[in-house]
C-alpha cells in the first residue's frame, strides 16, 4: 500500500498527476491505454466526476460505472432506474460494456466518455444536442457515438453543453448555446452536433459550466466565453487580463475556480454564499484570491461550493451548506454563507476530489471513495433520502470498501 501522495500517483494512474498539470481529472488529459496494475489485482478507481445527483467513476482497466438519478438514462444502463449502487455503463445499443475509456465527463443529466481509440460517447438527456449525434430523441439510456468527432484528446463539461479537443488542437463544442457557450460567434439556441470553437487551438484544459466556458492553455493564461451570471460576455474566446501560471481550472455553476503554480487558488463568477471563498458574499468579474488556502493541488467547482485539496491529502471546502456539501457534520439555511475554506474533519490521504451538484465525492489513496451530501435519488448510497452530513464511505467501488479506518468509521456514525 502506498505511503505518501507521491506514490499514489504510481498506484492511481495519471489521476493526480493530471491534477498536478492542469485538471480536475484524468478526462482533461490525454486519451491513452488504461493505467496497467499488478496481475490479479482488483481494478482501481482513476478518475471520478458527478453530475445532477448523479456520481461516475473510471476504473483502471477502462470500465465506467455510475449510481444515482437516472430518470434520463444519465447512469448508462439500459434503465431509468435510479441506483443506489454502482452500476457498469453498458456499450452501444446495450451490448456489453463500453471499454477500454480513457477520460470521463458529465453535465446536467447526461454524462460521455472519451475511449481510447479517440471517439466521444454520451448517454443522458438530450433536450438540447447533448449527445451530439444529430439526433432528435428526448435520450438515451445507452451510450451513442457523437457524431464528426475523432482523434480527441480531452474533454469538458458541466451543465447542458460539452467540449473536446482534437490532436491538432482545434476545439469542438455541442448542446446548449444560448448564451454563447460553444464559443462559435453565435448564440444560436442549441446544436445537436460539434461546432468548432472559433479562435480557440491547443488548450492544455477545457471546463464548462452552466453558461459559460473555460480553456487553460499552454501558457498559464485562461480564456473564457459564454454569458455566465457575472462570468464574460462574449460569443468566442477572450483572454481574462492580467492572470496567469495557472496550472488548473474548474467550471462550477456560476462561479469558476483556478489553481496557481504556486498552490493558491483564485475564483470568480457569483458569490451569493460565499463560493469565491475570499470572505465576502460580493459577485466577481475578475478573479480574487481564495482565503487562507496554500499548497493546493486540485480545486473542483460545484453548484454554489467549492472543493480544494491540499498536498497533504487534506480537502477544505467553502460556500453553500443546506445539504451538508461542506462536510461539516451539520447543514446550514440555506442564506447561510462560508465565505472562507472550512476543513473537511474526518478526510486524511484524499487524492481525487469532485464538486458537483450539491454533492462531492473524494478517493483516498488506499482506493476508497467517499460521498457526503444531497442524497436524493441514491447518490450518497442509500435511498433514505437524508442528506449525508460528513463524508460516508462509499461501498461496492474496490474489494475492501467495507473495510474503512475504524475512527472513520466512528467519525461518520457520530455525525449521522
Amino acid at each position: 500500500m502506498p505511503k505518501t501522495i507521491s506514490l499514489a500517483i504510481l498506484v492511481l494512474g495519471t489521476t493526480l498527476a493530471g491534477l498536478l498539470i492542469g485538471g480536475e481529472s484524468p478526462a482533461t488529459q490525454p486519451a491513452g491505454k488504461p493505467t496497467t496494475q499488478p496481475a490479479n489485482s482488483a481494478p482501481r478507481i482513476v478518475s471520478i466526476w458527478g453530475g445532477a445527483q448523479t456520481h461516475m467513476v473510471m476504473k483502471s482497466d477502462g470500465t465506467v460505472w455510475t449510481w444515482g438519478m437516472n430518470g434520463m438514462g444519465q447512469l448508462g444502463d439500459g434503465t431509468t432506474s435510479n441506483r443506489c449502487v454502482p452500476v457498469q455503463v453498458v456499450g452501444p445499443g446495450g451490448v456489453g460494456h463500453l471499454a477500454p475509456v480513457s477520460a470521463i465527463m458529465g453535465g446536467e443529466m447526461h454524462n460521455f466518455a472519451l475511449k481510447t481509440d479517440g471517439t466521444v460517447w454520451a448517454w443522458g438527456n438530450n433536450m438540447f444536442g447533448q449527445l451530439g449525434n444529430g439526433e432528435d430523441v428526448k435520450f438515451s439510456a445507452v451510450p451513442v457515438q457523437v457524431s464528426n468527432l475523432s482523434s480527441i484528446i480531452s474533454i469538458g463539461g458541466r451543465g447542458y453543453h460539452s467540449l473536446a479537443v482534437k490532436s491538432d488542437g482545434t476545439v469542438w463544442a455541442w448542446g446548449w448555446n444560448s448564451k454563447g457557450e460553444l464559443g462559435n460567434g453565435t448564440a444560436e439556441k442549441f446544436s445537436k452536433v460539434p461546432l468548432q470553437v472559433v479562435g480557440l487551438t491547443k488548450p492544455s484544459v477545457v471546463s464548462g459550466g452552466y453558461q459559460f466556458s473555460l480553456a487553460l492553455m499552454p501558457d498559464g493564461t485562461v480564456c473564457q466565453w459564454g454569458h455566465g451570471r457575472a462570468i464574460g460576455n462574449s460569443n468566442a474566446p477572450v483572454q481574462i487580463p492580467e492572470f496567469s501560471k495557472v496550472i488548473a481550472i474548474s467550471a462550477g455553476w456560476d462561479h469558476a475556480l483556478a489553481l496557481k503554480s504556486d498552490g493558491t487558488v483564485w475564483a470568480w463568477g457569483v458569490n451569493k454564499v460565499g463560493e469565491l471563498g475570499d470572505g465576502s458574499t460580493v459577485n466577481r468579474a475578475t478573479p480574487v484570491q481564495v482565503k487562507n488556502l496554500n499548497n493546493i493541488i486540485s480545486v473542483s467547482a460545484g453548484d454554489w461550493h467549492s472543493t480544494a485539496l491540499r498536498s497533504d491529502g487534506t480537502v477544505w471546502k467553502w460556500g453553500r451548506n443546506e445539504s451538508g456539501q461542506l462536510g461539516q457534520g451539520r447543514a446550514d439555511k440555506i442564506t447561510d454563507p462560508h465565505p472562507v475554506p472550512l476543513q473537511v474533519p474526518g478526510l486524511s490521504n484524499v487524492v481525487m476530489v469532485s464538486a458537483r451538484d450539491w454533492h462531492n465525492l473524494c478517493v483516498t489513496k488506499d482506493g476508497q471513495a467517499w460521498v457526503w451530501g444531497d442524497n436524493r435519488s441514491g447518490c450518497c448510497g442509500d435511498f433514505t433520502g437524508v442528506n449525508v452530513l460528513s463524508p460516508r464511505l462509499m461501498p461496492g467501488l474496490v474489494p475492501s470498501a467495507e473495510k474503512a479506518p475504524a475512527q472513520q468509521q466512528i467519525n461518520n456514525q457520530k455525525s449521522e
